[in-house]
């Protein structure tokens, strides 16, 4: 698991792609999700606004993780219907969402999604 905190990896992120980004923890962004019957609150890790080559900015819900339980992936089920749905919608910009599980190669996962919200 990585140190919650340890923001150095996010921090290298280009300043010209990644716009600003906020540690969730005070923010009360959360996702609901149901896990074993009950309703819970998903609070992703990240968010970050991204600017793409293009000048567009996307919203990136980013989850730093390194074990993974049934229940985390309940948690990202969770979390890409709620973005497939916000994208759906319109009204809100377009928003992507990564788990990362590599620091070093988070970058280039927000990348990937980031290309793959722009179609």
């Amino acid at each position: 698991m990585y140190p919650r905190g340890s923001t150095a990896w996010l921090i290298s992120l280009s300043r010209w792609e990644a716009v600003t980004y906020a540690g969730n923890d005070h923010l009360d962004f959360s996702i609901p999700y149901e896990w074993q019957g009950a309703r819970h609150e998903y609070r992703p890790d990240y968010l970050i606004r991204w600017r793409c080559e293009d000048g567009r900015e996307i919203k990136v819900i980013l989850e730093v993780k390194g074990f993974e339980t049934e229940q985390d992936r309940q948690k990202e089920a969770a979390a890409r219907r709620w973005v497939r749905a916000v994208n759906h919608h319109g009204e809100f910009g377009r928003w992507a969402f990564v788990v990362c599980k590599e620091p070093g190669r988070a970058r280039t996962q927000i990348m990937e999604a980031v290309r793959a919200a722009r179609l």
